[in-house]
């Protein structure tokens, strides 16, 4: 821990054409150590995109089309009177802001100086209960009972304290006592420590994508932890990176869009990522996966979908290749898939003409994949259909595989159907499309 003290020492001492450099150097030995003392946040912080540059914050996230990078302030940075232990706390301090989703979960309240403050105060204490060797300053659940003058729960979900703290502004301006904004303790300079201006746009268009792109970060960090090392995490860490069941319906085309940035095809190197092989040398680049979109659509003729709601379906897709430059192609099937009546689908997509009407049968759609996907393995298949068919399948590829029913989940034939199952009875573009059709 001293290097780690010694390197801050210097970064403090560099000129200012030096202090990128030397930030570099701090994140790096301070990630080198978590990867053998505490793998799960260095496993996760070797997985992110680091960006060094001058803003308000010493460190922070801030959102891109496709993820959250971290970004380190030379400046600020060097005015922390932090040691080695205090870096490292804040780091984790991070990882965890982005476990629990803190961002996504208070973009709305970040738009206003009022609801930033709260929020930063419950976010903050959620996480630094968990942390140890904190900076001066930091808040927690203990110093939020201080600064409100009752008692406060530790070891809380945000949204608690964020309750808590909600009620005790409106007692303190029903009696005109002035909030202090900055922090529990009315320090501004916590405020330099971890920026959370970036939340404000966790919510904008892109916000699926990158939720898709938090999900896998922890998924693989998680992957790469003995049992032994998953047994010393915290029980809301252990639950926050275990999957939830979703309890809201699922929107079909945010999870197209998932799909259709998340397809592997290689990869470029990427100077703001470790060099996982070699991770000591900082001039040798990582690596990052570049993406590229070839999506199958298979449709179902024998049901009850006519050709009106085939090509609203495939319209709703052809609006997505705007943003998403994808090779769509669509075959239609019953009993057998019909390569011959395929045909790829353009912004302007084709008029859907029927050519089946038999039964219906989905292992043909997966005893097609090896043929039709041959040598593109992991790429997205959606299948339109009523639902009604067999009880069993099984995949013959790996996919990401989107079912969209046009009757309700409990309908589908199908028993532990392989990939993600949407009922489209639920979307209310779809439900105004069959009431006008009635």
């Amino acid at each position: 821990m001293t290097s780690l003290t010694q390197d801050l020492r210097r970064l403090r001492q560099a000129t200012s054409a030096d202090q990128s450099q030397a930030t570099q150097t701090v994140y790096r030995n301070a990630v080198l150590y978590l990867l053998q003392n505490d793998p799960f946040y260095g496993q996760v912080l070797s997985r992110l995109t680091v960006i060094v540059k001058p803003v308000r914050s010493a460190l922070s996230l801030s959102p891109t089309a496709r993820e959250w990078q971290l970004v380190l302030s030379p400046g600020a940075l060097a005015h922390t009177d932090w040691k080695g232990l205090q870096l490292l706390a804040m780091l984790r301090h991070t990882v965890l802001h982005l476990l629990w989703n803190h961002p996504r979960r208070y973009a709305a309240e970040q738009q206003t100086p009022a609801q930033a403050g709260l929020v930063r105060w419950a976010t903050d204490a959620a996480v630094n209960d968990y942390l140890t060797d904190l900076p001066r300053n930091s808040v927690t659940s203990q110093k939020l009972a201080a600064a409100m003058g009752e008692p406060v729960l530790p070891r809380q979900d945000s949204a608690i304290y964020l309750r808590q703290l909600r009620h005790w502004q409106a007692q303190q301006e029903a009696t005109g006592h002035h909030l202090q904004l900055g922090g529990p303790t009315g320090d501004a300079a916590e405020i330099a420590q971890d920026g959370h201006d970036g939340w404000q746009r966790a919510a904008d268009q892109d916000a699926e994508t990158r939720e898709q792109w938090r999900s896998q970060l922890f998924q693989a960090a998680d992957a790469t932890l003995s049992a032994k090392q998953r047994g010393t995490l915290p029980g809301s860490i252990q639950a926050a990176l275990t999957p939830m069941v979703a309890q809201r319906p699922l929107d079909w085309r945010a999870l197209l869009k998932r799909g259709l940035g998340q397809v592997p095809a290689g990869r470029q190197a990427a100077y703001g990522r470790f060099n996982r092989r070699q991770p000591v040398r900082m001039d040798l680049p990582g690596e990052i996966v570049q993406t590229w979109r070839k999506v199958a659509v298979f449709v179902d003729e024998s049901g009850s979908m006519g050709n009106r709601e085939i090509s609203y379906l495939l319209g709703q897709m052809a609006t997505l290749l705007a943003l998403y430059p994808a090779q769509v192609t669509v075959y239609p099937f019953d009993t057998v898939v019909d390569p011959t009546a395929s045909f790829p689908l353009e912004r302007r997509p084709h008029v859907l003409k029927r050519t089946g009407g038999g039964g219906t049968r989905f292992q043909a759609v997966f005893d097609a994949l090896p043929r039709l996907l041959a040598g593109s393995p992991n790429q997205v298949v959606v299948i339109l259909t009523d639902g009604y068919g067999e009880a069993q399948v099984h995949t013959t590829l790996p996919a990401t595989v989107i079912w969209l029913l046009t009757s309700p989940i409990a309908q589908f034939s199908v028993e532990q159907a392989p990939g993600t199952v949407v009922s489209l009875t639920t979307d209310p573009q779809w439900q105004a499309l069959r009431r006008s059709e009635l």
